[in-house]
């Protein structure tokens, strides 16, 4: 008998395509000014998409590939994901953006 540790949640390499590099530049630029407690870092915390985190919460979640191009955004909606054609259109989401800023300022723990 072995016993196996999963690696959830926990940060791995990546490689990020030149349009998930887009996403978490428009992510860094739209919450410059949105004090939020942490900087803005771009991680994987699984093999099947990117995360921009601060701290501990995930403020968003994206995948830009050939085959699924989505975001979302766990702390305003559990598990949505909206698609995406192109970068910009992330943009048509900016309200669930301040809403997932408002509530990890608002639920932060130092």
């Amino acid at each position: 008998m072995t016993l196996d540790f999963a690696h959830y949640g926990e940060e791995r390499d990546f490689d990020a395509t030149d349009e998930e590099l887009g996403i978490f530049e428009e992510l860094q630029g739209l919450v410059a000014l949105k004090e939020l407690p942490d900087e803005l870092r771009l991680v994987s915390k699984s093999g099947n998409y990117l995360t921009a985190a601060v701290g501990e919460w995930d403020l968003a979640r994206f995948k830009f590939t050939d085959r699924a191009k989505w975001i979302m955004y766990p702390s305003a909606e559990h598990s949505v994901k909206h698609k995406l054609t192109c970068v910009e259109d992330m943009h048509e989401f900016d309200d669930l953006l301040d809403a997932s800023c408002e509530r990890i300022k608002k639920f932060w723990d130092d």
